[in-house]
């Protein structure tokens, strides 16, 4: 029923927004240039093999193996999973619980992919605090404001890893966990290679969204996609829709006027980033398919 009910709401954002737009909108996506998309499909699997990687590094800080094809498969699975069914983690609740199925305890391959999930959403969020703090918005009125809400962000985030560390009184699940945050994620060691592969693959989001602009031969230029795309992402996260479409598209039809661009320019570009988000994940029928 949840299933049918999200379904339903993608479908009927998706028609509203195209209904809104028109002709317009659809010569637009008849128009734009293949050359770009194929440029946005190879960073979506770069970004699929980056985040596998990511994944095998953590969970080799906690002590669970995993090897490189199995973590390549298992990470082009649950991309197709979360592309295809509603609620968008649920082939990463999968490929946790097909791991944990492997090791006498669950609990640690469900940290390692909880966990290089975390890393991910903490590098889209400071890309999208520094992305506005640096955008000509911030800038007309001064980037302190940006740039005092990323600081604070930046320290609550490393309060909060601190406190799990040394959260001596907290219960028996929350030392598992807090341990296994310090030793994957809050630590000298794992954070930095944590951070730069986050904020590479954040990076790699962006940077398909902006293709997909590019191939539209848009109005705007680079310095506002930035501000604008991380937030049209966050919104996918949004547990309403299947792999948030109707919902992106919205949201792109609403930020994009607020930049002083054409909405149907955004709302273009968020179909085709959609539409190469699930190309991204075809690979994953094939591991599918043999097993």
């Amino acid at each position: 029923m949840r299933t049918l009910i999200r379904l339903s709401i993608s479908v009927v954002l998706v028609a509203l927004v195209v209904r809104q737009f028109g002709d317009g909108l659809i010569q637009q996506l008849q128009a734009a240039d293949a050359r770009w998309l194929l440029a946005a499909l190879a960073l979506g699997f770069a970004q699929i093999t980056l985040s596998a990687w990511r994944w095998r590094f953590t969970a080799g800080h906690l002590a669970i193996p995993i090897t490189r094809r199995m973590a390549l498969e298992e990470y082009y699975l649950a991309t197709l999973v979360n592309q295809t069914l509603p609620g968008g983690v649920l082939g990463d609740a999968q490929r946790a619980w097909r791991h944990g199925r492997r090791l006498s305890r669950h609990g640690p391959a469900f940290q390692a992919v909880m966990i290089e999930r975390l890393s991910g959403q903490i590098a889209m969020g400071l890309l999208a605090l520094g992305a506005w703090a640096l955008s000509p918005w911030a800038l007309t009125r001064g980037p302190g404001q940006g740039l005092w809400v990323l600081a604070i962000l930046i320290s609550v985030t490393a309060l909060i890893g601190i406190w799990l560390a040394r959260a001596d009184t907290a219960a028996a699940w929350m030392r598992d966990w807090a341990q296994a945050l310090s030793r994957a994620l809050f630590n000298r060691r794992a954070l930095p290679v944590q951070l730069i592969a986050s904020f590479t693959v954040a990076a790699g989001y962006v940077g398909g969204f902006i293709c997909c602009l590019m191939a539209l031969d848009p109005a705007g230029g680079v310095s506002l996609w930035i501000a604008l795309i991380p937030p049209v992402l966050f919104a996918m996260l949004i547990p309403l829709s299947i792999a948030g479409w109707g919902i992106r598209e919205s949201a792109a039809a609403i930020l994009w006027p607020m930049a002083g661009l054409p909405a149907a320019e955004g709302v273009a570009a968020a179909i085709l980033y959609g539409a190469i988000s699930l190309l991204a994940g075809v690979p994953g029928v094939i591991v599918l398919l043999r097993r």
